[in-house]
């Protein structure tokens, strides 16, 4: 018998940051090389001839190649290389004139759905050739592991000693599990390291200078390939924005406020506004109050039921409850799959304290299949956009790269001390992931010698910023700070907006921008304010589509276009 269980995961956060490098490295750690500059690539990597092949369905037009690159570029004649997965789409017609790289951002995200979805993306058609790649350590390339990392089950929320305790622990456990199963690569999972790759690519592919659009953790990327190569940079897009320009810990500081500003402020609104038809609560106070009574029972008395006759089990309690939320701000299409579920999760809880087990499991059997299997679907789903920490660190490439990227670039406090600190302030303010800041193998990381340049934008040409002002992955004040010291910047705020990831079907205005500068040059003179749409009424899940209507104007995301293009077009390598 087959069983899912839900990975659970919080965020990290904190209101201030102190950097204190760690103080010692692993055998496979010792061994990195410290990469502070673009370095020279050797003929061998030059000389290489891609072999180009079709990839996906022939309506995405899409091609894709393996390319050699170095496990480590300060040390390319070591004999230890590794293989990039790369797509790329031509223009119908003529000779392309410029290449626009795209990365969807984790870290770690595969991206060899970014070429047929840039390609999709009308104005940069005609005359762009547009280009993916899955970063080292994910999807088709060579991929790292953190498979059986101890996850954190525990609940965030409790401050007894033993739970600490064991917190700590399993944070300690996850860089020896990645480290033993990625044989020797973890320490070049990096970003210093992976825009190299990019730059390679563009080599091969005979352009002096590259476009990019990057969402999320892309925009980290596009401004390290800009520190890195700036003669070779053309137009860069960075939507949904990191502070590149500071150490990765800030900007995880700023989810805890902005995934509960979007739970409180945009879900919570939103659902007391139609009470009649969520029954969650008549004013966004009760709303949140539904949810913290769940949160309780479900600690209580967790909630473990069968789906698909007996085929796959899902166990719901207060860690489960979070990451279904959590899960669900990224977008505003997702709002009325979040009421709706929890509604039901309610009504389980209630069934399980009044009739026990099985009076809970005769509601999941009464429930059509095409209802079960969309609480699978949502309950087994990936992240797209900027993950918070604490997520389970491993089981597949893509959470093992973010855990390394994001643990190997620039240094964590090191230790205990300061993750349970910030949890206890954080907590109390931020509940739905503010308690959550003490699970992080981060704190706990032996880094590589590593020292990268501090993006600062200084001599390159205009980068266009997008945020929407609601983020939760990525907080607008992230966006603010990077662009304050990034040179030359130009900042595309989105009112009335808090879905994480913009360009490509969420807002008309931005869109009009980011494609006019994409395809002349032209930038804003000045900053731009675009406003948002607003949150639509929830309407009927159209037929077995459950809460995938036509919310926004696109009546999808970005990001999720982009995961289903990287999954048409993936697996043809092997």
């Amino acid at each position: 018998m087959k069983y899912l269980t839900l990975a659970v995961g919080l965020g990290v956060s904190a209101a201030a940051v102190l950097v204190v490098p760690g103080s010692g490295a692993t055998a496979s750690m010792d061994q990195a090389t410290r990469v502070d500059q673009a370095h020279p690539v050797a003929n061998r990597y030059l000389k290489q001839r891609p072999v180009w092949q079709p990839c996906g369905e022939t309506e995405y037009r899409t091609y894709c190649a393996k390319i050699t690159a170095p496990r480590d570029w300060a040390n390319q004649y070591s004999g230890h290389d590794i293989q990039i997965a790369v797509s790329k789409v031509a223009p119908v017609k003529g000779k392309p004139s410029r290449v626009v790289f795209g990365n969807p951002g984790g870290p770690g995200g595969a991206g060899l759905g970014m070429a047929p979805y840039l390609a999709s993306q009308a104005p940069l058609a005609k005359d762009h050739l547009a280009v993916g790649f899955d970063p080292r350590g994910t999807g088709d390339s060579t991929n790292v592991t953190c498979q059986g990392a101890p996850g954190y089950t525990m609940d965030a929320r409790d401050r007894d000693p033993w739970n600490l305790d064991l917190i700590a622990e399993a944070s300690k456990l996850s860089q020896p599990y990645c480290d033993r199963q990625s044989r020797g690569l973890l320490p070049y999972v990096n970003t210093a390291q992976t825009v190299q790759d990019m730059d390679l690519i563009r080599q091969l592919l005979g352009f002096d200078t590259i476009d990019f659009v990057g969402y999320s953790g892309g925009t980290w990327m596009g401004a390290y390939y800009q520190t890195y190569f700036p003669q070779h940079v053309g137009r860069f897009v960075l939507d949904s924005n990191t502070d590149f320009t500071q150490p990765w810990i800030n900007t995880f500081l700023g989810q805890p406020e902005g995934f509960e500003r979007r739970f409180r402020e945009d879900f919570a609104t939103w659902a007391a506004k139609y009470d009649g038809q969520l029954k969650l609560g008549s004013s966004p106070r009760t709303v949140i109050r539904t949810y913290e009574r769940l949160r309780a029972a479900l600690k209580k008395q967790p909630a473990v039921e069968e789906f698909l006759d007996g085929s796959i089990k899902i166990s719901y309690d207060q860690n489960t409850l979070d990451e279904i939320v959590s899960g669900d701000m990224y977008t505003k299409i997702d709002f009325p799959s979040l009421a709706i579920d929890l509604a039901f999760l309610r009504d389980l809880s209630a069934a399980q304290t009044k009739g026990g087990p099985r009076a809970a499991q005769r509601k999941v059997d009464a429930l059509s299949l095409a209802r079960q299997h969309q609480l699978v679907r949502r309950a087994s789903r990936d992240t797209v956009g900027l993950r918070p920490l604490g997520r389970i660190v491993g089981d597949d490439a893509e959470g093992a790269t973010f855990t390394a990227v994001t643990c190997n670039d620039t240094p964590w406090p090191q230790g205990r001390e300061y993750g349970d600190q910030m949890a206890g302030r954080l907590g109390p303010k931020y509940p739905l992931l503010g308690w959550g800041v003490n699970e992080n193998p981060c704190f706990y990381w032996n880094r590589p010698n590593l020292t990268m340049p501090q993006p600062t934008g200084k001599g390159l040409p205009t980068t266009l910023m997008v945020q929407s002002v609601h983020d939760p992955a990525t907080n607008y004040s992230l966006a603010v700070s990077a662009h304050n010291r990034y040179a030359g910047s130009r900042l595309v705020t989105v009112t009335r907006e808090g879905d994480h990831g913009i360009y490509g079907g969420v807002n008309k205005c931005a869109d009009k921008i980011v494609n006019t500068f994409l395809t002349t040059g032209t930038a804003p003179a000045k900053d731009v304010t675009c406003v948002g749409e607003g949150i639509p009424a929830p309407s009927p899940p159209p037929g077995d589509e459950y809460g995938a209507g036509e919310h926004g104007y696109d009546g999808t995301t970005p990001l999720r276009r982009i995961a289903g293009f990287t999954k048409a077009v993936s697996g043809y390598l092997h």
